[in-house]
């Protein structure tokens, strides 16, 4: 039988496409967020075992999402979550060197500014851990409460930061299983979708999918992304190399040495603000404040899009039988002159947090009178004085 005329060109341009889909797929393995732009395995980078130290974002460890699900579900590590104060000068009161070089305790932060609640949500939820025996601190600072950042919430450059593809695909595969905390994920990529065109298939299938609509909308992207994602899902989902640590004997401090850091922290942080009466450091001063007042923008609870991500995040953690410690942080009421506006929306920060049944450290206070110079390096910041309280409470709360 003779073949159809213009078959060979038919089948070649067929295999053309065929291979030219191999290759974009091809290029997804060898390319993602999870990987950058190194020729490194990322997956190959260890992590400490138990999980210690500092990260600031996912960025060099996307597959930190697998560790934490390890270290949340057996409580081997303290997992501290912040936000800019982790990123502060270093001192040997901040927690993850405290813990770690003092007292011989694993403790592992993660944050820099713009982990905000919902970020921090997100984040458990790709780890996906039974948190009943985790030991999971936050630190809330009160700033993420106004102006813009509470209005609306974790921005998504933020977001982004600590949920690369690894971390997405995670929340894919418990999407696909059902899992409706999954659906948040979506829903607030849905949300931004207008910045997310470009954005990696494993984000586009997600937004997609958080709309009753989305998949049907562009039914063709929607399947060959899920076609993508499944060629690629086995290497994303990989476990990341671990590195086992030794953990020393741990120490402990009596009455006299807290004091005594204390006392020597203190003076420390006065000696340094010798240019100002507002108890803030020398150069942040010079560079920042320079004798100007400043003022917050404050919303009511019921329009504040930060607090509605706090809600949700308690919600989260009582239901995965979280026994969570959280750090209501102050603000330096030498500077700010409008902190009493903030007492309605701590009350009702605190009040969310009894009704769960979690336990806190309340550093707040809009009153000057109460406010112990050196708790804070600058305006908003924990100095050493404030770690060494942070510290002190912390240890009593996961002993």
């Amino acid at each position: 039988m003779s073949p159809a005329a213009h078959s060979g060109a038919w089948v070649h341009g067929l295999s053309l496409l065929i291979a030219g889909s191999f290759i974009l797929v091809a290029g997804q393995m060898q390319w993602h967020p999870a990987m950058g732009d190194s020729a490194e395995d990322p997956a190959a980078l260890p992590l400490p075992d138990p999980l210690h130290g500092y990260f600031d974002h996912y960025g060099k460890h996307p597959y930190l999402a697998a560790a934490l699900e390890k270290t949340l579900g057996d409580g081997s590590s303290i997992v501290l979550m912040g936000s800019s104060e982790l990123t502060t000068a270093d001192h040997p009161a901040k927690p993850m060197n405290f813990f770690n070089k003092e007292l011989n305790q694993p403790l592992f932060a993660i944050g820099h500014d713009g982990n905000q609640c919902f970020s921090m949500h997100a984040q458990l939820i790709a780890a996906n851990a039974d948190l009943s025996h985790s030991r999971l601190a936050i630190l809330l600072s009160p700033s993420w409460f106004t102006g813009k950042s509470g209005k609306r919430g974790t921005e998504l450059s933020a977001f982004l930061e600590y949920q690369p593809s690894p971390s997405l695909y995670r929340i894919r595969r418990m999407a696909e299983g059902g899992d409706t905390n999954a659906l948040l994920i979506g829903q607030y990529l849905h949300a931004h979708g207008q910045d997310l065109s470009s954005a990696q298939p494993i984000t586009q299938w997600l937004m997609r999918d958080a709309s009753a609509v989305g998949p049907w909308l562009n039914p063709l992207k929607h399947r060959w992304d899920a076609w993508i994602i499944a060629a690629t899902e086995e290497e994303m989902l990989r476990t990341p190399a671990r590195k086992p640590w030794t953990v020393p004997e741990p120490k402990e401090l009596g009455p006299e040495d807290w004091a005594r850091r204390r006392a020597l922290s203190k003076a420390e942080h006065l000696a340094h603000c010798t240019n100002n009466s507002v108890f803030v450091d020398d150069a942040f001063y010079a560079e920042h404040v320079q004798g100007e007042f400043r003022e917050l923008e404050v919303w009511p609870v019921e329009e504040n899009g930060e607090y509605l991500d706090f809600i949700g995040l308690l919600d989260y953690l009582a239901a995965r039988n979280a026994s969570p410690y959280f750090v209501l942080q102050p603000l330096n009421p030498f500077v700010y002159t409008n902190l009493s506006d903030l007492d309605p929306t701590m009350v009702a920060i605190r009040g969310a947090l009894n009704s769960h049944g979690f336990d806190y450290l309340d550093m707040w206070s809009s009153d000057p009178t109460e406010f112990d110079p050196g708790t804070l390096t600058d305006v908003m910041h924990l100095g050493p004085l404030g770690w060494y309280q942070v510290d002190s409470a912390m240890v009593e709360h996961f002993r």
